[in-house]
């Protein structure tokens, strides 16, 4: 396979009829967001934060805590999350039917995924 250049002048200079562009660079753009949110002062944009928890999820925390601490079991744990995922999804006032049905739906897929399975396995282990 052979490459060739392209026609000379082809692909110098800016193309008829757009403006140039003013600086292509970053140069300036962390300026340029602070001007936007309104702080006034540009903040480092190289150092990631903490990052955010996803929307929606129930925290669980407390409950890797007690397992690690063995004050449950993972079996214990577990019913925990899966009762925890219901609640924020189906609502505290979510009818019970649905409720036995998404969390059976769920320890079900735990069941069922080989990958999953075999974390829940390993925490009995540790």
């Amino acid at each position: 396979m052979r490459v060739s250049r392209p026609p000379s002048g082809s692909l110098s200079g800016c193309p008829v009829g757009l403006p140039a562009a003013k600086n292509a660079g970053v140069k300036g753009f962390p300026d340029k967001l602070a001007r936007v949110s309104g702080s006034g002062k540009a903040r480092n944009t190289t150092a990631p934060g903490p990052a955010a928890p996803a929307t929606g999820m129930p925290a669980v925390a407390d409950i890797g805590k007690a397992l690690k601490a063995g004050r449950i079991t993972p079996r214990v744990a577990l019913d925990r999350v899966v009762e925890r995922i219901v609640a924020s999804r189906v609502g505290p006032n979510g009818p019970a039917a649905v409720k036995e049905k998404l969390g059976a739906a769920l320890r079900q897929t735990l069941e069922d995924d080989p990958m999953l399975a075999a974390k829940i396995r390993a925490l009995g282990d540790e």
